[in-house]
């Protein structure tokens, strides 16, 4: 079982991971979960935590049943997005640590906080009565992170599907095959840019290897429309 603390002493600790940092398409979403001291487990809390991982290595299926029991049995859970606007015209550094401010300000938790961030990039500034620990792989290691992780991967992958299922965006979807790269650079994807331009939701500070290995012509005539 993965760990349930950094340090035993007062403060609230809650997870932070991220979902889609290396999207060419879509918003960066960041999950943030508190999950309560082993003596408040009730039988569903002790079912769910040796199931609870790196989100990456558990199934679709299953990560969509561990989410559900995330949101029922943590003392709080929350969600920050930055969209494909915000992450060109500010940077990737900046996303990331908007996505976790964002994600942590949704939770209506009262009292002293550390947040444990999954990776090396902390939080830009503290509030008040914040702390917070960066932990290089801290998916595989803490609790928290594991459930947060869970939590921005399933909701990025909804809100993606979600997007992609109304009608007017179907020709799109298809175009860029977005359900199944869930707007990652893939070979597809990139073809897919190539032959019909990049859209709003394209990431066109993600592009630029791709736009500057690409042809003159091609750049000209499809990557700088909307058609």
């Amino acid at each position: 079982m993965l760990k349930q603390r950094y340090s035993e002493d007062s403060l609230i600790e809650i997870g932070i991971d991220e979902a889609g940092r290396g999207c060419f398409w879509g918003p960066l979403v960041a999950g943030a979960v508190c999950w309560p001291l082993e003596d408040q487990w009730t039988d569903e809390h002790r079912d769910i935590v040796n199931h609870i991982k790196d989100s990456k290595k558990i199934s679709p299926k299953k990560r969509e049943r561990i989410y559900e029991s995330i949101c029922k049995l943590s003392l709080g859970y929350g969600v920050g997005l930055v969209n494909s606007e915000e992450i060109d015209k500010y940077g990737a550094t900046w996303a990331n640590q908007t996505a976790f401010r964002r994600a942590v300000d949704s939770l209506t938790l009262g009292g002293a906080r550390r947040y444990l961030i999954d990776g090396v990039l902390p939080l830009s500034s503290l509030k008040e009565g914040e702390a917070q620990q960066t932990i290089v792989d801290g998916d595989a290691t803490y609790l928290s992170i594991a459930a947060a992780s869970i939590v921005a991967k399933v909701y990025h992958d909804r809100w993606l599907q979600e997007w992609c299922s109304k009608e007017e965006n179907k020709t799109c979807a298809e175009r860029y095959d977005l359900v199944s790269c869930k707007g990652y650079g893939t070979a597809k994807h990139r073809a897919g840019i190539l032959e019909h331009g990049y859209t709003p939701l394209h990431r066109k500070l993600y592009l630029r290897k791709l736009l500057k290995d690409s042809p003159s012509l091609v750049i000209e005539r499809y990557l700088f429309t909307d058609d």
